[in-house]
């Protein structure tokens, strides 16, 4: 596959417009159809345009808040904490692996934050419910979980006012 600047192609097909004396064209839409070998019809949409033409998009500002950190350690009272919201979120916190961090994804546009995401590394199991090992690294198989929170963690003692 190659790009290709279809500009050349475009004054090919001999697209004019009639306008008055001093106006300028704004903005274009175009539906780029190509013939694929099979001899069906392919519409595309440009992949590259001049930035000048580029709408300037609504800032969106990306946040992650960490949990817990790959192999903190916690208080009891702190674990005790996390797996109630884990469990609270849909998580059983047995088979979350402490070799990775939990971390809560969101986003914000416009000053509305949203898209809660819980990001968590998880034990891969059989269905006899025991986890797989790589006896190459004598290590449990893990995967990396990402879920959408329904209860957010609550603040801890110490940042309440």
């Amino acid at each position: 596959m190659t790009d290709q600047k279809i500009g050349a192609q475009l004054d090919e097909l001999g697209l004019v417009v009639d306008m008055e004396e001093g106006d300028r064209v704004a903005e274009a839409v175009i539906t780029v159809t190509t013939r694929l070998g099979s001899g069906a019809l392919m519409d595309h949409q440009p992949v590259c345009v001049p930035p000048q033409f580029k709408p300037v998009p609504d800032p969106v500002q990306r946040r992650v808040v960490t949990v817990m950190e790959a192999n903190q350690l916690l208080s009891e009272g702190q674990k005790q904490r996390v797996r109630a919201w884990l469990e609270a979120n849909g998580i059983d916190p047995k088979w979350v692996s402490a070799a990775g961090p939990i971390t809560v994804h969101s986003r914000a546009v416009n000053g509305n934050e949203g898209g809660y995401r819980i990001k968590y590394t998880e034990f891969c199991r059989g269905e006899d419910g025991q986890r797989f090992a790589d006896p190459g690294v004598n290590a449990a198989v893990t995967v990396e979980r990402c879920v959408l929170q329904a209860v957010p963690l609550d603040e801890g003692p110490e940042v309440r006012p």
